[in-house]
């Protein structure tokens, strides 16, 4: 079987701040603490968007246009071990089968952009009520606003018939997509996407 290789840069271009959290509490008087990487060089942590959360995204993403038979009946998860549709071939399996691609961080364009970040907070509301709920305030880090870009890469090595529709599946699903993080809903974390397939040295 022969390997084709697929890389792809994508950028996020925030339209509002944005938080994507670590999924754990942070130390200090707020709620929801931004996901940090550690720059050695300039000792100092900056926000950036996990790649698992874009894997994340992106495969829910396929899943929803594979079910709908966008790629084809031969693309639907037969959810058995030696499953080849785009689910299993990009993202990977139950059972520690690793999908081909790798999804890397999304790192900020600006070198300053710890800049950018501020502190928001917002009150629970009762769903059933439709008044706020009593102690529910909360505060949320977030970062950047308008123009605010976030880059990364997917990459990998897939057999080479499927290559192009692995492509044509990733750019749908970027395009699927129009937000990110927490509080969607309350105007955080909406973006626009452009991806560039490319050569890329991995």
């Amino acid at each position: 079987m022969s390997l084709a290789k697929v890389c792809l840069t994508y950028r996020l271009e925030f339209i509002t701040p944005v938080h994507v959290g670590a999924g754990t509490g942070g130390r200090g008087f707020l709620d929801k603490y931004l996901y940090r990487e550690r720059d050695y060089n300039r000792k100092k942590d900056y926000p950036v968007i996990p790649g698992s959360t874009i894997k994340g995204r992106l495969r829910a993403a396929i899943t929803a246009l594979v079910r709908a038979r966008v790629y084809g009946p031969e693309e639907v998860c037969r959810e058995t071990g030696d499953c080849s549709c785009l689910v299993c071939l990009i993202f990977g399996q139950k059972g520690n089968r690793r999908g081909h691609l790798y999804f890397e961080d999304a790192r900020p364009g600006d070198s300053e952009i710890e800049r950018l970040v501020s502190v928001r907070s917002g009150v629970a509301i009762d769903r059933y009520r439709r008044v706020a709920r009593d102690n529910a305030l909360y505060t949320v880090e977030t970062v950047g606003g308008r123009n605010v870009v976030f880059q990364g890469q997917v990459w990998g090595w897939v057999p080479e018939e499927k290559q192009q529709k692995v492509v044509a599946a990733l750019k749908d699903a970027f395009a699927f997509n129009y937000a990110l993080g927490f509080g969607k809903s309350r105007g955080l974390g909406w973006f626009r996407v452009q991806v560039v397939e490319e050569e890329c040295e991995k």
